[in-house]
């Protein structure tokens, strides 16, 4: 007759061996208590390596970057890309990120945007209008000085005392990065004044990169009015207070912010939080510094959508005015 196999089975650990490590435990009782110590020990263990692991993989992966050429201003393409690469070389070291740079023209980067290729983007306030409702509000990473004001002025003595005696007059603007939303605050002005469309109410209007060609000719009778930023006249006036005292201001914009970083909703990461904290650092490096020389601003802050109220507000106003009856068929 055959002997059945005796079932096998793991015996629970005895009470006097729980509450007394000294009392000897058998062959089975001793594998069953390394493995459940060892597994606590790495779950214990765990909260050492675990965060420095997942980091590490985190900056694995590269924070894709797009930049809108929209946003480089009055400066020689290839020396922009050089330079950002470098400060982005620079502080992707610094922190331990990956980032892959690309420059991008404004529908290209409308288009990075939407196909979601990009994680970061820097761009101006009327690519960010078009496609607000991809990006995540909480954080805009803008210049310390990006808020800045239009200013239209005159000639002291040249009898224009409000934008309406400028009709059929000769008007310089000037056209930079920062004054992409001039042309639409300009349009509220004439549409306030009931004076039609720009290309209409002028007799006239000439464009140029440098403020000094733009102020100028108003202080030397050239030119009847300008539309020049407030940091280009102040800097005018500083080289020239006799621009200052002969020069008078016949309307102003509010504090527009019109340019700056911000990243696509729901992207979550660390290296995130590592980018934002190096673009507030800016100026701790010489790349930086660099940067912030080229496209003229002191440093980056870090602030909320709320700082692009007013600009959204101007820009929501002149499309109103373009597609109300009698705005003469004005195109944006």
């Amino acid at each position: 007759m055959t002997s059945t196999p005796a079932r096998c089975f793991r015996a629970p650990l005895s009470a006097a061996a729980a509450l007394n490590p000294g009392v000897a435990a058998g062959p089975s009782e001793n594998r069953g208590t390394s493995s459940r110590r060892h597994a606590l020990a790495l779950m214990l263990g765990a909260w050492r390596w675990l965060p420095r692991a997942l980091a590490a993989a985190d900056a694995a992966v590269p924070v894709r970057l797009a930049i809108s050429q929209s946003v480089m201003g009055d400066v020689n393409l290839n020396d922009a890309r050089v330079a950002m690469q470098i400060w982005i070389d620079q502080m992707a070291r610094g922190v331990n990120v990956a980032i892959d740079l690309k420059l991008l023209d404004t529908q290209g980067i409308l288009d990075c945007a939407r196909r979601g290729q990009a994680d970061a983007l820097a761009l101006n306030v009327i690519e960010y209008r078009q496609i607000a409702d991809i990006l995540d509000p909480s954080v805009i990473v803008t210049g310390g000085q990006a808020a800045d004001q239009y200013l239209m002025l005159a000639k002291q003595n040249s009898g224009i005392r409000q934008l309406g005696d400028l009709k059929g007059r000769r008007l310089c603007t000037l056209k930079n990065a920062g004054m992409c939303v001039a042309p639409a605050w300009l349009s509220t002005l004439l549409d306030e004044g009931h004076c039609g469309p720009a290309e209409q109410f002028f007799g006239s209007v000439a464009t140029d990169t440098k403020p000094s060609r733009v102020v100028l000719p108003v202080f030397f009778g050239q030119a009847d009015g300008c539309l020049t930023s407030k940091r280009g006249f102040e800097m005018m006036c500083e080289l020239n207070p006799q621009v200052a005292r002969d020069l008078r201001v016949l309307a102003s914009s509010p504090q527009m912010v019109v340019a700056f970083y911000v990243f696509r909703k729901n992207y979550q990461s660390v290296a995130r939080e590592k980018v934002i904290r190096a673009m507030s650092s800016l100026r701790a490096s010489t790349a930086g510094q660099q940067i912030a020389t080229l496209f003229q601003f002191d440093e980056l802050t870090v602030r909320d959508s709320s700082c692009l109220a007013s600009t959204l507000r101007i820009l929501e106003l002149a499309e109103r005015g373009r597609v109300k009856p009698g705005a003469g068929g004005r195109k944006g």
